[in-house]
């Protein structure tokens, strides 16, 4: 089993390099994630290119037993790219250039970024394609994140995205419903950038940039097939409340699904959601410490072993050392700046001592589940635009189900609502805002086969255009639930009482928030308000 952490040997002095390797061969560690951030030191003047000094790090680590998942670094460009082609840079969506500061603040598709990003991600995957040192490879990090990007140039790209997607001007009217404003267009060129609130438009929009983060991370997969063969390729899906990418998407494009974990701001639903049904799932950075949010002894390695315990079958700890400057100072780390051994170290190689007894039993695992939760990232993107957004954000519901069933001890495969649906007894579907009549026949389908299905307050609202359905709610899953629905509102601050006579302990609960207008056509009724509309 794979038992890393992650490491910068450009950061420190290459006197130190044989010491950290020995400490982390001693700890149990295998492995490390390297290189996502390196362009500067690869290249620190245009066509200056130096790997010498990692392929003595990757020597050095090989020597003592420990392999890398390499990871190309081309988000992350030089000072000197930034000052040769200043617009690379992305622009926000009031127009303002972004701080090139930050990181991450190009624009995937910017001609000059793309030469340059696409000539040193090839020069990194052809150098180091076959290294001993090298088990797999992964494509940057956390793509997608700042990348939104509303110059001309993207418009222009997003336009022409359009115009392959739906045809013709008139058809796009049909589906986003013209004259709103006095929005009904004649030409794929008068589509406007997204902000100015018209939600179909700031959905598509989502739907583009997600779309071109896929393929930026498909292209250099392919790269790698190529020049690198036989080698796994992987990236790291961000956390749950980071929906700038479709990561089902994503995930579908990799030989392996992998993530980012931090308890506690990251819950326990993220690990099933990017598993999904499968039997494998990296995760690329496991919590050491944050700034904000240390822990007591021994919740580095239990947070660990709950992440094992959810079905991967690789762990790597952000990150081997504490950085001596930057953003991460005083962030992420199991070495404090000073390098020595202390407490955390010591999680660590307790924790490698266990993987080493059982890390082969964990490879041959698959988490079973007879329940499945569905969250896909439409529903999420077609809540934020319609202006509810974290109020109604699917996420949040599908996390509480999924708190309530491990309380349990039930397991749950989280899947995009697309994916097949005949391994399972129970689908709850929290908030499926977004209906299109792919899932409705896939959920009609399983109804009949005797599964059931459970859903809430805000399904079926809206079309896969969010479009609202000019029929009752739940829109095309009407004729399945026996209900109609007139209206979904808040309840504010008030809590509005229940009556159940059938469901123990309900008889008198509150609930707050937002409820729905219910109308029985055809379903039992099991529970009722007391009182209020």
């Amino acid at each position: 089993m794979y038992y890393g952490v992650q490491y910068y040997p450009e950061h420190w002095p290459e006197s130190r390099w044989p010491v950290d390797a020995e400490m982390m061969r001693k700890a149990g560690v295998n492995g490390v994630r390297m290189g996502e951030f390196a362009w500067s030191a690869y290249e620190p003047a245009e066509g200056r290119l130096d790997f010498s000094w990692m392929e003595r790090a990757l020597d050095i680590l090989h020597r003592n037993g420990i392999r890398a998942i390499f990871c190309t670094c081309s988000r992350t460009p030089p000072p000197w790219l930034y000052r040769k082609h200043p617009d690379i840079v992305n622009i926000s969506g009031d127009g303002r250039v972004n701080p090139q500061a930050n990181r991450y603040r190009i624009g995937l598709i910017h001609p000059r970024f793309i030469e340059h990003g696409e000539r040193i991600d090839q020069a990194v995957i052809q150098h180091f394609a076959g290294h001993p040192a090298i088990q797999g490879w992964q494509i940057d990090n956390e793509i997608g994140a700042a990348n939104d990007c509303y110059c001309p140039v993207c418009v222009g790209a997003f336009r022409n995205y359009l115009k392959d997607k739906y045809g013709t001007p008139a058809q796009l009217n049909e589906a986003w419903g013209a004259h709103f404003w006095s929005f009904a267009f004649q030409d794929f060129d008068e589509v406007p950038a997204p902000g100015g609130g018209q939600l179909q438009l700031e959905l598509e929009y989502r739907r583009f940039m997600s779309h071109r983060n896929v393929e930026f991370a498909r292209k250099r997969l392919q790269w790698i097939h190529q020049y690198d063969p036989g080698k796994p390729v992987t990236t790291n899906c961000q956390a749950l409340w980071t929906p700038h990418t479709d990561w089902h998407a994503m995930n579908d494009v990799m030989d392996v699904p992998a993530m980012n974990h931090y308890p506690p701001r990251t819950p326990r639903l993220t690990l099933d959601l990017y598993r999904g049904a499968g039997d494998q799932l990296m995760v690329l950075e496991q919590f050491t410490r944050l700034q904000h949010h240390d822990a007591g002894d021994g919740w580095m390695r239990l947070w660990a072993w709950m992440t094992l315990a959810h079905g991967a079958t690789a762990v790597n700890f952000f990150r081997w050392r504490q950085c001596r400057w930057g953003q991460e100072q005083f962030a992420d780390g199991i070495l404090p700046h000073s390098g020595k051994e202390n407490r955390l170290y010591r999680e660590l190689t307790r924790m490698g001592a266990e993987i080493q007894k059982v890390g082969r039993l964990i490879d041959g695992t698959r988490v079973p589940a007879e329940v499945a939760i569905l969250l896909g990232y439409d529903s999420r993107w077609a809540v934020g635009v319609s202006r509810y957004a974290a109020d109604l954000d699917p996420a949040r519901e599908a996390t509480d189900f999924h708190e309530a069933l491990l309380r349990r001890n039930v397991a749950a495969h989280v899947l995009d609502p697309h994916k097949p649906l005949d391994a399972y007894r129970l689908v709850i579907a929290p908030r499926l805002w977004m209906t299109d009549a792919a899932v409705a026949d896939s959920l009609r389908a399983f109804v009949a086969r005797g599964g059931i299905l459970l859903l809430t307050a805000g399904s079926g609202v809206v079309d896969e255009f969010g479009k609202s359905f000019d029929t009752p709610r739940p829109g095309l899953l009407t004729d399945l639930l026996g209900i109609e629905v007139s209206d979904l509102a808040i309840l504010g601050a008030a809590q509005t009482k229940l009556s159940s006579s059938q469901i123990p302990g309900k008889d008198g609960a509150t609930a707050g928030g937002w409820a729905d207008e219910i109308h029985p056509a055809g379903a039992d009724i099991v529970a009722a308000y007391a009182g209020g509309w």
